[in-house]
């Protein structure tokens, strides 16, 4: 794994020719779990823990690895998918606000899901219309997150 290839990689798709600019373009766009590798942008391969990336300045996208977006870029993918591992054992487990904040902004879960969750998820004890919606908004979740096959997104 090369920082250096990395940073070559997000400098070339943003309008900042410098790694400290450029990287301030980005942000976590969306993040999903494949069963099939990729290679990462700094080359690292296998990685199944996909991150899409989104330049706010000139709509690039990019994805990445889980490791680089927290390492090099320090979005918290990594919250993201320790939820989303944790939920995907055990769909009663609840999400974190990382999670559910992602899945509010990508249209994923209603603005009374996103409440709702935000409310009820680190109650230990929930009753069951609530547990009975908490698993609900999970596996809607679990869908969004989960990549039989896809093609790269490229720059």
């Amino acid at each position: 794994m090369s920082e250096y290839q990395l940073a070559r990689e997000i400098v070339e798709r943003s309008v900042s020719t410098d790694w400290a600019r450029a990287k301030l373009e980005w942000q976590l766009e969306e993040v999903y779990r494949q069963d099939e590798p990729e290679t990462c942008l700094c080359g690292h391969f296998p990685i199944n823990e996909i991150c899409v990336l989104y330049n706010t300045r000139n709509g690039c996208r990019a994805e990445v690895g889980n490791v680089c977006v927290k390492k090099f870029l320090g979005l918290p993918s990594n919250m993201i998918f320790n939820a989303i591992r944790r939920v995907a054992e055990d769909h009663t487990r609840a999400l974190n606000a990382e999670t559910i904040s992602l899945a509010h902004q990508r249209g994923w879960i209603t603005d009374w899901e996103r409440t709702f969750y935000l409310e009820t998820f680190r109650k230990r004890s929930l009753s069951q219309p609530q547990l009975t919606k908490r698993v609900e908004i999970n596996l809607l979740v679990l869908r969004q997150t989960s990549r039989v096959r896809r093609p790269g997104v490229g720059g």
